[in-house]
């Protein structure tokens, strides 16, 4: 037998080895975020001149490359989304900032478009067709987007180095993916100079192959294999059924330290990645971890309190959800982004006879939601799959192909009359970015919107169209439903509390919209959440991350401030 020389390196020689000021450093995306390497990046590279382009499907929650960027390193970002996404969605503040004075150069895609450019890079292509970004804002004047005769073309992108976190490989670089394996190899593939993947143990190759048919990462494409022992924390590691003695779960209180932390000031920031960052977690926690099926029942705060508008909106929307499931024509599956949107789609699962299977854009087919952790992608929901796919097959196939009937539930940053969608810019500088909100809304043949309505998010014209309203037939508020009639959307339903009159309500309700709303001939009388509505969603989200702060002395400004802030 011919000998291979080993691709195992230590973490630290071979970033050095590799990565030089001014690459694209490509951060590839599977249920495992590579989050050793980006803490060895900051170890190598802090307090240096030194900066790079950043690529990857998007930075925030359990991927901690914003550190990269709050840290100075990165001065321009190719992705999908920048934000928070535990234990609030929404912006980031620190992030926006430097996007909106120009210190950080983004690039910004849908989350599949992104991925389809990989995939372009990874074949050898300049060029692939997409069935997204059609009427949106995301390809306008744009070197990399092209229209030709009934299609979209993106142009290849080729990162110079990926950095990926699998469960084992052996010394020859094939590796064992988590699943679901999300972007898959495409990132790996299409890198430059190959892939340097961290792993939690180096394998043999008898042990390797013994697992034939396990998502794996070829030895080719890869440059240099790196144990890293809970290299993913603070996102989980979710394995094959062979390998599942290296899982564990994610560090749900660690990803909500790392979001406040970008509020710190520079010094404290500063101090708190050396002294929290860097080190990584610790043996209890770790131990933790390891026990992934160690979920508490969900303690809720404030079980008593009055509806929020968020529990409203949700409440709502679920209904509006069971409905189209019973309906004559229900969808084959439903697919949410994270937040209000899933737990509406959770809730409506659990009130309904008969509801489709529930997808996500990471790759999970049927899940059952667990209670007690909002969070869209947590440990126990890819614990109760069906199966487990990649976010090409969820959204370009499932979502996009010619034979899908999917309802995707979103929300907005901003919604007009044409049922547009923003969730990237407005005036004031940057949001989050689409994520895979462009790819649903362009696949979709049914979009529920759910967006708060007051000002600022319902809004006569977006500024920016992330996801165009074509195929929006129904916008839920926490004050009403609009459903699409032809070219416009109309009251069919608005929310009535404490004996209120319905047409009262109805003026009210047009008063507060920023267009000229039609009103539907039979207009419903929407209550407000029911006590077992309540239990439900306050079960799902015990802490109130998602659903709004509970409380019986809420200052009604205060709630709007805290809305819009998340916009």
């Amino acid at each position: 037998m011919t000998s291979r020389s080993s691709k195992v390196r230590t973490l630290e020689e071979a970033v050095a080895e590799v990565v030089r000021p001014g690459m694209l450093l490509h951060f590839a995306l599977a249920q495992a975020r590579p989050n050793a390497a980006i803490r060895e990046l900051l170890r190598q590279f802090r307090g240096s001149t030194a900066r790079f382009g950043a690529s990857a499907t998007g930075f925030g929650g359990p991927q901690l490359g914003l550190f990269l960027v709050a840290c100075g390193l990165v001065d321009r970002i190719v992705t999908g989304f920048v934000g928070n996404q535990y234990p609030r969605v929404g912006p980031n503040a620190r992030a926006n900032r430097l996007i909106d004075a120009g210190s950080v150069d983004i690039d910004a895609w849908s989350l599949l478009t992104f991925l389809q450019r990989l995939k372009a890079g990874s074949m050898g292509l300049e060029w692939t067709v997409t069935g997204s970004l059609v009427g949106s804002d995301i390809a306008h004047g744009h070197n990399d987007v092209r229209r030709v005769e009934g299609a979209t073309l993106v142009r290849a992108l080729t990162p110079d180095v990926a950095f990926l976190h699998a469960v084992v490989a052996d010394q020859d670089g094939n590796a064992i993916l988590s699943v679901p394996v999300g972007e898959g190899i495409v990132g790996a593939a299409a890198a430059r100079l190959g892939a340097i993947v961290t792993v939690e143990r180096v394998v043999e190759r008898e042990e390797l192959r013994a697992a034939a048919g396990v998502p794996i990462l070829p030895g080719a494409i890869v440059r240099a294999v790196c144990p890293e022992p809970f290299g993913a924390h603070p996102s989980g590691v979710f394995a094959p059924a062979q390998f599942m003695d290296y899982a564990y779960a994610d560090d749900y209180d660690f990803i909500a330290e790392s979001t406040d932390a970008h509020e710190l000031d520079d010094d404290r920031l500063a101090d708190w990645i050396e002294t929290r960052l860097l080190p990584g977690p610790d043996a209890a926690t770790t131990e933790r971890l390891r026990s992934r099926n160690a979920f508490a029942a969900p303690v809720v705060i404030d079980a008593d309190a009055p509806a929020t508008p968020e529990e409203t909106m949700a409440a709502i929307g679920s209904r509006l959800l069971v409905g189209l499931a019973a309906g004559s024509n229900p969808p084959a599956f439903v697919l949410t982004g994270i937040g209000v949107s899933s737990l509406a789609a959770w809730l409506a699962r659990d009130t309904s006879t008969s509801f489709p299977p529930l997808i996500s854009e990471l790759g999970l087919y049927d899940y059952e939601p667990a209670r007690g952790n909002p969070f869209l992608f947590n440990y126990p929901n890819l614990a109760s799959v069906a199966g487990l796919a990649d976010t090409e097959t969820i959204l370009g196939v499932l979502v996009q192909g010619h034979g899908s009937d999917s309802v995707g539930v979103l929300a907005a940053g901003q919604l007009d009359r044409r049922g547009d969608i923003n969730s990237t810019r407005t005036s004031r500088g940057w949001i989050t970015g689409s994520g895979g909100a462009n790819d649903i809304a362009s696949g979709s043949r049914r979009n529920v919107v759910l967006v708060p309505h007051r000002p600022g998010r319902l809004v006569y014209e977006v500024d920016f169209v992330t996801s165009p309203g074509c195929n929006v037939s129904a916008i839920v508020t926490d004050r009403a439903v609009m459903e699409r009639r032809g070219e416009e959307f109309a009251i069919t339903g608005v929310v009535v509390t404490n004996g209120q009159m319905v047409d009262a309500v109805v003026r009210d309700v047009v008063a507060a919209t920023p267009w000229p709303v039609a009103v539907g001939e039979d207009v419903t009388c929407l209550e407000g959440p029911t006590a077992t509505e309540l239990r439900i969603l306050r079960e799902y989200d015990p802490a109130a991350f998602m659903l709004g702060a509970r409380s019986s002395e809420r200052d009604p400004d205060e709630v709007a401030n805290q809305t819009e802030a998340k916009a």
